[in-house]
């Protein structure tokens, strides 16, 4: 028994002493590092059309501004997280030309770099970004349609960027239309 017992003794010793070993990356190969790093970091950004676009942030009739919802893509085709910069851009939409952007109208930019702005804007359930972005109705003229462009920076110090039109003048009508019928005067936007 007693050498039984020594003999798993010495076998856990030596085990534990240099057995069970991994050899992880090179810290000098940054190489490898970067195409380790690209399996996850996102390859594409993608606007969520459908669920974008001119919102009430309080459920009262008068827009308060855009809601952006965003999902990034990695090299596995599977959602994923962002970290580094998001800069958002509304433009006028110029029709019929090859690009489509007028003047800027409004900025935004957004930091997801600390557990807290992660926390803000990460919808775990739809593994999607969720923005919403300030906009004054009196800013932004009565205009049809409107391209919003997202721009991300990574910290690898690549650059990822999604475009969307959108209708915003049709929501400022209908807000103007139900505050014509209601009584107060509707904010100007000419």
């Amino acid at each position: 028994m007693k050498t039984t017992l020594a003999v798993h003794v010495a076998m856990l010793a030596a085990l534990a002493l240099g057995g069970c070993t991994t050899r992880g990356v090179d810290a000098g190969d940054d190489a490898a590092r970067r195409r380790m790093l690209t399996l996850l970091v996102p390859r594409k950004i993608e606007i969520v059309a459908p669920f974008t676009g001119v919102k009430s942030f309080d459920d009262d009739p008068t827009p308060d501004g855009i809601e952006l919802l965003l999902q990034a893509v990695n090299s596995l085709d599977d959602p994923g997280m962002l970290v580094g910069h998001v800069r958002v851009e509304l433009f006028e939409q110029v029709p019929a030309t090859a690009d489509p952007k007028g003047r800027r109208l409004e900025h935004w930019n957004i930091e997801l770099t600390t557990m807290n702005q992660q926390r803000t804007f990460w919808n775990a359930a739809t593994q999607m970004y969720e923005f919403r972005l300030q906009a004054d109705p009196e800013v932004i003229p009565p205009r049809d349609r409107y391209v919003l462009q997202v721009t991300y920076a990574s910290p690898l110090g690549e650059h990822l960027t999604a475009e969307h039109a959108f209708e915003y003048g049709t929501a400022l009508r209908a807000w103007r239309g139900a505050q014509d019928k209601s009584g107060p005067a509707a904010p100007s936007l000419d």
